[in-house]
């Protein structure tokens, strides 16, 4: 083959299943870009009772596939208050509040992404272990996976979250970096979920069960929602630790996992564990804290500013780019972004499948590495930016930041504006910001070749 012979290149892998790997899927499946995910687990599943999104994220769903909405409001839960329309859309100036947030149970919103995704562009099972270059004519790249099997890849796009090994191998030219494996922010979580009826007896009427809540406190606070339509309340309560310089006696025993013992990322406790780390809390919030069944303490990790999301044909995106604390509730909204800039960059890159197959190899190569480079410099200032506001707001709503103290209404004035810069985004803008990028790249990459 010569190199003005056009050809087909294997499919981009796509590793990992979770909720940014599905919607990255969807994405580039209306791109016509073929794609095969490689999910660790035997089957797609999601951790976590339910997942809050702003109206970035619900607008990154919408462009994604407009059959998503569908799915979407099968499962979305308003507060208390929100007027709704005939499609189940929020309504009116209560829809924009900082706690009037959308949630998904886990099992219902995953199942409609599924609903979206052939059965054959998944593979079962397939940890990634390492990923090499193919050295052949066509620069592929070779995956080799725990089980022993290897596959081929044209391109790889890793949503292999917080842990990612490709964020570690991507980033091997910085090896004593800091971004290169998850940062401790000192901080755990403990996670209940009460039945509305089961709420309202713990609580004794004293706490809403059909609003969002926050309740601040000194090293620690509290958030509870409305889920599965407004049937359930979910409950996340965060403890920090509290500095070497302060008493022993603040909190329960001391809860550090290292960054490379994994295992210990999520820790059992006692009820009684639970109790001591909110003792000076009231007495509604430690009922409900004494009946977490299996109560368990979660370690909360992030990631500081990597100095690039790309390298080569290899791209990170989601909690493998910019895994952030969950205090302003962007996690998934993020990766929901990132699907939408990255698939919408390479389908209007690549273009059409027909012109796509009579273009040589060489310049396809080209062209996704550009939309991965362009793909960078759109959205890590912008992520990395919600890594950075988030662990500032953990600080700010646990009475550790020394500008806000324990000042409920500077807090809350901050509460009220915080979200503005995440929720008021033009994302079709920002796709075509990565389209101009990833052709200025394209256009320098042409001429160093003159």
């Amino acid at each position: 083959m010569t190199e003005s012979e056009p050809s087909s290149l294997p499919p981009i892998a796509v590793i990992g299943g979770g909720l940014a790997g599905l919607t990255l899927s969807i994405g580039l499946s209306h791109n016509n870009i073929p794609h095969q995910i490689y999910e660790s687990a035997s089957a797609f599943a999601e951790i976590g009772a339910g997942i809050a999104l702003g109206p970035n994220s619900v607008k990154a769903l919408q462009l994604l596939d407009p059959a998503i909405n569908d799915g979407f409001k099968k499962c979305v839960t308003y507060n208390d208050g929100v007027e709704t329309d005939e499609d189940g859309n929020g309504l009116g100036p209560k829809s924009a509040e900082w706690m009037d947030i959308r949630v998904g149970m886990k099992d219902g919103f995953l199942d409609e992404l599924l609903k979206l995704i052939p059965p054959s562009t998944a593979q079962f099972g397939k940890a990634l272990r390492s990923i090499e270059s193919a050295e052949d004519q066509d620069e592929n790249l070779i995956l080799h996976f725990a089980d022993g099997t290897t596959a081929i890849a044209s391109a790889v796009i890793a949503c292999d979250g917080i842990k990612s090994v490709v964020r570690r191998s991507l980033l091997e030219d910085y090896p004593s970096h800091p971004a290169s494996r998850p940062q401790p922010t000192n901080e755990y979580a403990y996670r209940g979920m009460f039945t509305n009826e089961r709420f309202a007896s713990l609580t004794k009427g004293h706490l809403s069960p059909g609003k969002g809540t926050i309740f601040c406190g000194d090293h620690g606070y509290i958030v509870m929602y409305p889920v599965e339509k407004g049937a359930f309340m979910n409950m996340v309560a965060i403890k920090r630790e509290p500095d070497p310089s302060e008493s022993a006696a603040v909190g329960s025993q001391s809860f550090t996992p290292s960054v490379k013992e994994e295992a210990n990322w999520v820790q059992p406790v006692t009820t009684e564990t639970v109790i001591s780390d909110f003792a000076d809390w009231g007495e509604p919030i430690q009922a409900l804290l004494s009946q977490i069944e299996r109560p368990e303490r979660w370690a909360l990790f992030d990631h500081l500013p990597a100095p690039t999301y790309v390298r080569g044909k290899v791209v990170v995106m989601g909690d493998a780019a910019h895994a952030s604390t969950p205090h302003q509730g962007q996690g998934a909204g993020m990766a929901f972004e990132d699907s939408l800039v990255l698939s919408g960059v390479l389908g209007k890159i690549l273009g059409p499948t027909r012109e796509r197959a009579e273009v040589p190899i060489s310049a396809i190569n080209a062209k996704i590495e550009a939309c991965f480079r362009a793909y960078d410099v759109v959205r890590r200032p912008r992520t990395q930016k919600l890594c950075k506001t988030s662990r500032e707001m953990g600080e700010m709503i646990e009475f550790v930041a020394p500008e806000f103290g324990s000042d409920l209404t500077a807090i809350k004035d901050n509460l009220d504006q915080r979200m503005n810069w995440i929720w008021d985004v033009d994302l079709q803008a920002e796709i075509q910001r990565a389209v101009d990028n990833a052709k200025v790249i394209l256009q320098d990459t042409e001429s160093n070749f003159q």
